[in-house]
């Protein structure tokens, strides 16, 4: 499958701590859907379809306003 644009965001772990921004996601687009990867360790990817990937999409925008 092929790989798309690649997008590295800073965040914060709730469970394990550390400063604002220190754990980093990856946010991939990956064929039709998208995939994100916490702590950039590849060792839980969690992947979206289009159609989950839009409902995120469109939460955090009427989150955010």
């Amino acid at each position: 499958m092929p790989i798309g644009p690649r997008r590295v965001i800073p965040a914060s772990c709730s469970l394990h701590g550390g400063p604002a921004g220190f754990t980093n996601v990856v946010m991939r687009k990956r064929g039709g859907g998208i995939e994100l990867d916490p702590h950039v360790t590849a060792c839980c990817v969690i992947t979206f379809d289009e159609d989950a990937a839009t409902a995120v999409r469109d939460t955090i925008t009427e989150w955010l306003g």
